[in-house]
């Protein structure tokens, strides 16, 4: 019988996606690129009047950065702007994106074309490496089969402050996040406060508190895939939750658009194999793109943290658990060190 599988998503097992997905990520740090150059030289560096360009959703993140920081991204994209040669072995094609026009990022990339080199057979994308989808487990001999579960929840045990933040006085931690459930819809995860913390304090739930859940009978065939991107943060970091969300919406449908392009033609059903792909894409992008804005901006928010768990029909389990064990994610930043403590749930 299939085993339920879990993970916290990092990388994009499969080498054609995961290029696919690079060049996502290449793109928005583009945007990233010409946000700080219009900081330095607006009048040569214009923003797009198109305000659900990415260059404006990066910029909600550049404007909370201080005056010094600003400044630095500033120097920093002004002087590589200089490289030339440099610069183009680096982007490849999107060197040719030209940050003093008044087109969009979006828009200049969308007239390149899509590069041949990132093409790929449509079958390629429906078969996903064997470590993406449900395990097999060892035969029980006459063993009853489980019971139906229909409901999966993420759950959280607790979280812990080894080090706050370099903030001044004691960290106000809030958690939040964003899902996206079997058939690629997205939703918005409320904000709640989980206390303010000093060092070694720990918020323990007792019994664990339901993050977020879903409903297993919905939406595409099996296997079907799950994703929850945490976002913890001090509430002075001012609106990272909502940026998150509007972030992951937008890589999702610039991620789903690219391989539609890869594979020249529709994807189809977000579902099954293609939809454990798409999840596992967005999900690393997500951090990647956190990855770049902090080394050009110094931003030292926390990274978000997407978990995955693929569910292959609604008698799966875990080990033969319908709960897996306690999983721990770290985030780091502004000089602080948290760890989150979580686990997957199925129940009726």
């Amino acid at each position: 019988m299939p085993e339920n599988t879990h993970r916290m998503v990092t990388d994009v097992p499969h080498a054609k996606v995961r290029a696919v997905t690079e060049r996502v990520v290449q793109e928005l740090t583009l945007a990233a690129d010409k946000v700080a150059a219009h900081y330095a030289e607006p009048a040569k560096y214009p923003l797009p009047a198109d305000r659900t360009a990415a260059e404006h959703l990066v910029a909600r993140r550049f404007d909370s950065l201080t005056d010094e920081r600003k400044k630095k991204a500033a120097a920093t994209v002004l002087a590589d702007l200089k490289t030339g040669a440099v610069r183009t072995r680096r982007l490849g094609d999107l060197a040719r994106v030209d940050l003093r026009s008044p087109a969009s990022v979006d828009t200049q990339v969308k007239r390149l074309g899509f590069p041949e080199r990132l093409k790929f057979p449509a079958d390629e994308l429906r078969k996903p490496p064997t470590s993406l989808l449900p395990e097999e487990s060892a035969p029980q001999g006459l063993a009853a089969v489980p019971a139906a579960l229909h409901k999966l929840e993420l759950r959280i045990h607790r979280v812990k402050c080894l080090d706050e933040t370099s903030e001044w006085g004691s960290d106000e931690i809030h958690l939040a996040g964003t899902s996206v459930d079997e058939s690629g819809d997205t939703l918005k995860i409320g904000q709640f406060k989980v206390r303010s913390f000093d060092d070694g304090d720990v918020k323990v739930y007792d019994p664990p508190r339901r993050f977020h859940w879903f409903g297993l009978d919905e939406g595409t065939k099996y296997p079907k895939s799950y994703f929850v991107t945490l976002v913890l943060a001090e509430v002075d970091w001012g609106g990272l939750a909502d940026y998150v969300g509007a972030l992951l919406d937008l890589i999702k449908k610039k991620v789903t658009a690219y391989l539609a392009a890869a594979i020249g033609g529709a994807i189809g059903a977000s579902g099954g194999p293609v939809g454990i792909l798409i999840g596992m894409a967005v999900g690393a992008a997500v951090g990647w793109v956190f990855d770049q804005l902090k080394g050009l901006f110094g931003d030292e928010v926390f990274k978000p943290v997407t978990v995955n768990a693929v569910i292959p029909s609604l008698t799966g389990r875990w080990a033969g658990r319908p709960f897996t064990a306690p999983a721990v994610a770290d985030y780091r930043g502004h000089g602080g060190h948290y760890q989150l403590t979580y686990d997957w749930r199925m129940y009726d």
